[in-house]
């Protein structure tokens, strides 16, 4: 069985169809993760209402312009309700808005803050600024477990989060057929710090690339994985199960 360890399952009409539809394929647990604070309280609702579902609740770095930095108090009252498990995601996105770098590490910092006050899980976001997170994570070292999602970046920047703690988690990309060289990183990442996500509705890997995603899709991941690592497939299933509850404390 899997867990489908970053999902926005708020974007879907029918959430319990998706969840069902996800456990036929062997995903039997899906983290729900929040952008803003409009889904993070969609996110607790949804998790709320359904067996196997869990949250996250944070402000994307790409959705801060929309507050102050006092509304994040909403994430401190959020993070501790039941079936939370984290909070993100959150980070530094320099791809989409370069000119609010001050307002972009304020925001990422007193998330963090709110993470280790409540012992809780740091999932990242990261997007032309990997070199910017990982000398604000030399600085701040971060006592809560965190991970990076997503991960694109080379095996230079991936040794280095390693070295600092992090785990690193591959979406459907790392199926594509130009995606040799992160295939080649994900083979260097320790087996301890792997982690897997479907990032759907996004990223659906192949062979659905191009086509909306769904968490039942992580089984394409898995079996990528299972490649890459030369293990057999049940073996892969249990290293990726075992590293997503250790992390998320399920």
């Amino acid at each position: 069985m899997l867990i489908d360890t970053h999902a926005h399952l708020y974007s879907y009409e029918d959430v319990l169809r998706v969840v069902k539809d996800s456990a036929d394929f062997g995903v039997e647990t899906i983290v729900s993760i929040s952008t803003d604070l409009a889904t993070s309280k969609l996110n607790i609702d949804i998790a709320s209402k359904i067996e196997n579902v869990y949250s996250t609740v944070g402000v994307h770095p790409c959705d801060i312009d929309q507050y102050k930095i006092d509304d994040l108090v909403e994430i401190q009252n959020l993070c501790s309700l039941p079936k939370n498990k984290g909070i993100g995601e959150i980070g530094l996105d320099f791809y989409h808005s370069d000119d609010n770098r001050i307002k972009q590490f304020e925001f990422f910092d007193y998330q963090i803050d709110i993470a280790e006050s409540n012992n809780m899980p740091i999932v990242i976001h990261a997007r032309d600024s990997y070199y910017e997170l990982i000398e604000y994570l030399k600085s701040k070292k971060i006592k809560s477990d965190f991970v990076v999602h997503c991960f694109t970046g080379s095996k230079e920047i991936a040794a280095k989060l390693v070295d600092l703690g992090s785990y690193i988690s591959f979406t459907g990309i790392i199926t594509f057929k130009k995606s040799s060289e992160l295939r080649e990183v994900a083979a260097f990442i320790p087996d301890d710090k792997i982690m897997i996500e479907t990032d759907s509705p996004y990223l659906s890997p192949e062979p659905n690339r191009g086509k909306k995603n769904y968490p039942k899709n992580l089984i394409y991941i898995a079996e990528c994985f299972s490649v890459i690592k030369n293990l057999s497939l049940e073996d892969m299933k249990k290293i990726l199960k075992d590293n997503s509850v250790e992390f998320y404390k399920l």
